[in-house]
């Protein structure tokens, strides 16, 4: 596994209204990972991928 991820996102945090979807969420990925997305209905897993 590489040491410099090719994905990287720190403290993101994004919100529908008053209805806060991700809150300081950080995440990398790297070269050669497989990776799941995984989590109950409106945890934010949508969002996360829409704001990468």
């Amino acid at each position: 596994m590489s040491e410099t991820p090719i994905l990287e996102l720190r403290h993101v945090s994004k919100s529908y209204g008053s209805v806060k979807a991700l809150t300081d969420v950080s995440f990398s990925a790297y070269a050669g990972q497989i990776i799941g997305l995984v989590g109950d209905n409106g945890a934010g897993k949508s969002s996360m991928i829409k704001t990468i």
